[in-house]
């Protein structure tokens, strides 16, 4: 009877965690980078890998697979049915072997209290924290998998790349992968600060979940 009870609990148990499992399939591998820019000039590709436990600037993207899920309540969804390689994909990033997801360690959620006439207010969460991209245990909803969530838009142009954003919910601010003096993450321009020794320059950057060509045709409808 004992064996029986621990048995059907097994069960129960199995059963749950397979309706909260995220409804995942592999769309793409690649390599994430960005398009760099300073002055709208000098464009060049950055690669990104893992190092020391977070992801750095490399001469050499390291690749990860791109899995299109079933958003939950309240994430950013995908466009289209998963066979569509033409539409907008949501879902998270995980290592070859699948045992580990691409995380940013915050997110930027609706701020109203800061909205102005021109800009609509957001804020970071958590406020302090280092801002770096690791891999993690891979989340099936809530917080972790906010800062798991990543969205990949239609190519601008066929034979381009798609564009990269962290975004989990709808009304997160959306992510670019760039750098600066405080490291590498998914962030707002200039959020990772800047080494530029001219206080009048400015740096663009665009990131991109590389399968294909990134150049300025794949940023600009006319570059």
């Amino acid at each position: 009877m004992m064996k029986t009870s621990i048995i059907a609990i097994a069960l129960v148990a199995t059963a749950l965690a397979s309706v909260d499992a995220l409804k995942c399939e592999k769309y793409a591998s690649g390599t994430l980078a960005s398009w760099e820019e300073v002055n709208l000039e000098n464009g060049h590709v950055q690669h990104y890998a893992m190092k020391d436990g977070k992801l750095a600037k490399s001469q050499k993207g390291e690749e990860f697979d791109f899995y299109a899920c079933e958003a939950p309540a309240k994430f950013h969804k995908n466009i289209k049915a998963n066979r569509d390689r033409g539409a907008e994909k949501a879902g998270v990033i995980k290592t070859k072997d699948g045992k580990k997801c691409l995380t940013n360690s915050f997110i930027r959620v609706r701020d109203p209290s800061t909205d102005d006439k021109y800009h609509t207010g957001y804020k970071q969460v958590p406020e302090n924290v280092e801002k770096k991209v690791t891999l993690e245990d891979c989340a099936e909803d809530g917080m972790d998998l906010r800062k798991q969530w990543f969205a990949i838009p239609s190519p601008l142009r066929e034979g381009c790349s798609s564009r990269l954003l962290q975004m989990g919910y709808e009304c997160d601010e959306p992510l670019q992968l760039t750098y600066g003096t405080k490291g590498v993450a998914f962030d707002t321009e200039g959020g990772q600060g800047t080494s530029l020794k001219n206080p009048d320059d400015y740096r663009n950057s665009y990131s991109f979940f590389l399968t294909e060509k990134v150049d300025a045709s794949c940023v600009y409808m006319n570059p």
